[in-house]
């Protein structure tokens, strides 16, 4: 089953429901997006951020309101807790990362999302949100001996305040690794922030390349959990549905009792076996292995 087009639809909802300001449809659109088994990232990546862009350039044209637009981010910050609340996150690794926007940046809602896509992978996470003191940073870093630092900046004119505190951090004798990203980078090059590690707009790209760069490898899962996994996953997905195990088996061309071992995890099952299950779920096949 092709996602994106999904992920499009739900994007437009949601746009739709912060610049109209509708609380509860915003709700209903994330609720619809996990109930189709979009991970938590995609709803971060392809949902929340293109839609708060589009809320800012509204806002930029003289098209909404400060409180309105204050209010599109109050509600986005609201789905994203019930989402941290409802997603299952990653094996931990033995990893923090310190989370903050400049000083004199007072936009936090990307240091929140990029918080939570590491949150997600596992890592610990310290968030200090906007406006960060590039001193006070520092110290915390050094005190904290922390692994990774994520800058975020709205704004061009932070560019030098950034470029200050990746000085700063970089001058640690037990340094960390620096990444940047931001809306204020924009899309070209900038040879003033040479000193860090990673320079973004994409907060998928940072969390990969701080596991690559810190040499953070993830354990292979078990034929155990991997089978756990999948039958954890279609036991949700046909109860989301209102189905019975006789419903879903006959859908999928299983027998029920074969069906009631694959929910236990309890079943070696064979790529057909699974694929008639996602088939019959409106699902992927990666949607049922993959931890949530």
């Amino acid at each position: 089953m092709d996602r994106q087009p999904e992920s499009d639809l739900l994007r437009e909802r949601y746009t739709a429901a912060l610049l109209s300001g509708d609380d509860r449809e915003a709700e209903r659109v994330v609720l619809d997006a996990l109930q189709r088994g979009l991970a938590a990232e995609a709803i971060y990546v392809q949902i929340f951020g293109p839609a708060l862009v589009v809320v800012g350039e509204a806002w930029l044209q003289g098209e909404l309101s400060v409180a309105r637009e204050h209010h599109a981010t109050s509600v986005t910050l609201e789905r994203m807790a019930h989402i941290r609340d409802a997603t299952r996150r990653r094996d931990e690794v033995a990893a923090e990362v310190v989370v903050a926007a400049v000083s004199g940046e007072m936009h936090f809602v990307a240091t929140r999302m990029i918080a939570d896509l590491f949150h997600f992978d596992g890592w610990a996470v310290v968030h200090l949100g906007p406006d960060t003191p590039t001193a006070d940073l520092v110290e915390l870093v050094r005190d904290r001996g922390s692994d990774l630092v994520a800058l975020s900046l709205s704004h061009s004119d932070r560019l030098g305040t950034a470029q200050a505190a990746v000085a700063q951090l970089k001058a640690l004798d037990h340094h960390p690794a620096v990444f940047v990203g931001g809306s204020g980078i924009g899309a070209a090059d900038h040879p003033e922030l040479t000193g860090a590690d990673l320079v973004s707009l994409d907060p998928s790209e940072a969390v990969r390349a701080a596991r690559e760069l810190l040499g953070i490898r993830r354990n292979r899962p078990t034929l155990e959990s991997q089978l756990d996994t999948l039958g954890r996953r279609v036991q949700e997905l046909r109860k989301e549905r209102g189905w019975s195990q006789q419903r879903l088996a006959s859908a999928a061309g299983l027998d029920r009792t074969y069906l009631g071992t694959v929910e236990q995890g309890k079943q070696n099952i064979t790529i057909g076996a699974a694929l008639k299950l996602a088939d019959a779920l409106d699902t992927s096949l990666g949607e049922l292995i993959e931890p949530r």
